[in-house]
């Protein structure tokens, strides 16, 4: 009965990823518009103004995320290996495919690492995983979070460094998201 059991669900996961594969690496345009007005609504639904969210800001986590899913989804027909579920694997193999130039791919992959990094040091200074705002400029917190992700001196000076890199990632995020996609 086991074995019959563990059969059926084996040949029902194998139906579930055949009909997915068949629906995301369809022939079927891909929705720009409705994408980006689902990204935009992330944008302003889900972050206070004036302040920064490092998954669904403007050029943070979901961004770089986003633009290597849509172009697994309009390459990932014509070339199978860009089919993983890694964001960073799906970066190099689109990059090694030439879809995205060497520029691109250095600036998604390093503010990838970055924006985990700095979601894991939020999460390890304020004790949950739900809160990832940046802490506001000036505020002991951000010190607090610089020196955790290892930037050196004091806390004002770290958290100057660690409030550059943020602009840094976030800018040309989104400059390479929006040249891409809008």
């Amino acid at each position: 009965m086991r074995r019959l059991w563990r059969d059926h669900r084996a040949a029902f996961g194998a139906a579930v990823l055949a009909h997915r594969d068949a629906f995301v690496w369809s022939d079927i345009p891909w929705d720009r518009d409705d994408a980006l007005h689902l990204r935009a609504r992330q944008a302003r639904e889900l972050v206070p103004p004036g302040r920064f969210n490092v998954k669904y800001s403007e050029g943070a986590l979901v961004e770089v995320e986003y633009a290597a899913q849509y172009l697994q989804i309009q390459h990932g027909r014509a070339h199978p290996e860009l089919r993983t579920p890694s964001t960073q694997q799906a970066l190099d193999r689109l990059r090694r495919l030439a879809v995205l130039s060497p520029d691109e791919h250095r600036v998604l992959a390093e503010a990838y690492v970055f924006w985990r990094r700095v979601a894991d040091g939020l999460r390890m200074v304020r004790g949950n995983a739900r809160d990832l705002l940046l802490p506001v400029a000036g505020a002991e917190e951000m010190g607090f979070l610089a020196r955790r992700l290892g930037y050196a001196g004091g806390g004002a000076a770290a958290a100057a460094a660690l409030a550059a890199d943020v602009a840094r990632h976030r800018d040309r995020v989104h400059s390479v998201f929006t040249a891409r996609f809008r």
